[in-house]
């Protein structure tokens, strides 16, 4: 069985392959951006996103912060007060760690950030074959 990827990097590379040479196909240089740079920040932009995009890893770290009041509350006498303060506890630091996520994405992309090579991946993206 043949799997085929559908990432961004992906999708980018397969539109430019099959149209590179089109008529009206945007061209890397007339946004003023090497090959090199491109294929470097196209790398970067997917490995930034696949770092978040972790399914696995994400939903570890998720129940190991849910469980984490739970496992101190346990040295506590158990009561029904102490369980719905160790459900809101792990609520809360999941929400808190799920911010602290999004924000960390979105200052590595910034610092990624290259409008020229962003102009050219929305244009390859946008560009119907005729």
């Amino acid at each position: 069985m043949a799997y085929e990827i559908d990432d961004m990097e992906h999708q980018v590379r397969k539109i430019i392959a099959q149209n590179r040479d089109a008529a009206g196909f945007p061209q890397l240089e007339d946004y003023g951006v090497s090959e090199d740079e491109f294929d470097d920040y196209l790398f970067y932009k997917q490995a930034v996103i696949d770092d978040v995009d972790s399914l696995r890893r994400k939903y570890t770290v998720y129940s190991v912060i849910f469980i984490l009041p739970f496992v101190v509350m346990a040295f506590f006498k158990t009561t029904i007060t102490n369980f719905l303060i160790a459900v809101g506890i792990g609520f809360v630091l999941c929400g808190l760690y799920y911010l602290l996520t999004i924000l960390i994405h979105k200052i590595r992309i910034s610092r990624l950030n290259n409008e020229a090579i962003e102009r050219y991946i929305a244009d390859v993206m946008k560009f119907k074959a005729p």
